[in-house]
């Protein structure tokens, strides 16, 4: 049995696995992703690989930004902001001696689930990663979209406000209210908690307190997750009317809660039944099927179909 060296690149952590062909992830583990230049960057992900020593045919990496998986080149790295048009695959495969992929972190969760999980079976599909921002990927024709510029399926930026978009948004990043990921994330979450709880803006909080709280029958918990929901449903209302696709599933670390998931799709409903001359159909509303271990998963298939015989 062939095995890969999988590597998922986040701002925080690098997460790590060995994995076979049949996307079974063994010897996974973690470690600091600090690095402040492309050559740290390098040294960090050559390290990763070298610690194994079952022989691996090949290295499929996971990262934020505009990857070009064709040609190995980040030209960007969202918060690896270093990175223009880095070769980072071709210059890891100098090092490494074995074919090296690289992948939009969003692309790959959505391309685990095409593989093997929530989407093996749809045509036409949307992935919905829930974390600092709202990452994903298209589905279409039973295939990732990758977009003209490489930049289909950042969901982050779906405008929500069309009065303040036009004034833009600071670098720092810090007010996000035009676009959906103020919202439909994580960290969305937990500042319409803030808000419910008349809490400051900068109070610590983290989804295991928010749901302690929800699991306890607090009233703000259960009413910031509704409005959660709310903008949820309007943000894949309004997706829906480009695509109208067959299946929406919904990954990142909340969706573990049941609840995320049930909101969303009841958020949904009433979005449907509230504009009776809708044009176009409700979409499933599913939960991601693989988790935190989606992005490996989705870097080892884009590395299998790139290295797989073409006819």
């Amino acid at each position: 049995m062939q095995h890969y060296v999988v590597i998922d690149l986040g701002g925080t952590l690098v997460k790590y696995a060995l994995a076979d062909e049949t996307g079974n992830l063994t010897q996974q583990g973690k470690t600091p992703s600090t690095c402040s230049n492309a050559e740290e960057l390098l040294d960090l992900l050559e390290r990763v690989a070298r610690q194994f020593t079952v022989p691996y045919q090949g290295v499929a990496i996971s990262m934020p930004g505009r990857i070009e998986t064709r040609t190995g080149v980040a030209h960007t790295g969202g918060t690896f902001s270093f990175l223009h048009h880095t070769p980072i695959a071709p210059l890891l495969q100098q090092r490494l001696g074995v074919p090296v992929t690289i992948a939009n972190d969003g692309k790959c969760a959505a391309n685990a689930e095409l593989w093997q999980g929530s989407m093996r079976d749809v045509e036409n599909g949307v992935v919905i990663v829930l974390g600092t921002g709202t990452g994903g990927g298209l589905i279409l024709n039973h295939q990732v979209y990758m977009g003209h510029t490489l930049g289909a399926g950042e969901f982050s930026f779906l405008a929500v406000d069309y009065q303040l978009l036009p004034k833009g948004i600071a670098d720092s990043r810090e007010d996000l209210t035009p676009v959906w990921a103020h919202y439909m994330s994580a960290k969305g979450l937990l500042r319409i908690y803030r808000v419910h709880k008349h809490l400051a803006p900068d109070t610590p909080l983290d989804g295991f307190s928010f749901f302690r709280a929800y699991d306890a029958g607090e009233p703000e918990a259960r009413a910031a997750l509704e409005e959660f929901g709310r903008y949820a449903a309007a943000g894949i209302y309004t997706i829906q009317s480009v695509l109208d696709s067959q299946r929406i599933a919904i990954g990142g670390g909340i969706s573990a809660r049941p609840e995320i998931i049930q909101e969303i799709a009841r958020a949904v409903d009433r979005q449907y039944a509230a504009i009776s001359f809708t044009a176009f159909g409700k979409p499933e509303i599913v939960r991601c099927q693989f988790g935190n271990d989606a992005n490996l998963i989705g870097a080892l298939a884009f590395h299998l179909a790139a290295a797989a015989p073409q006819h």
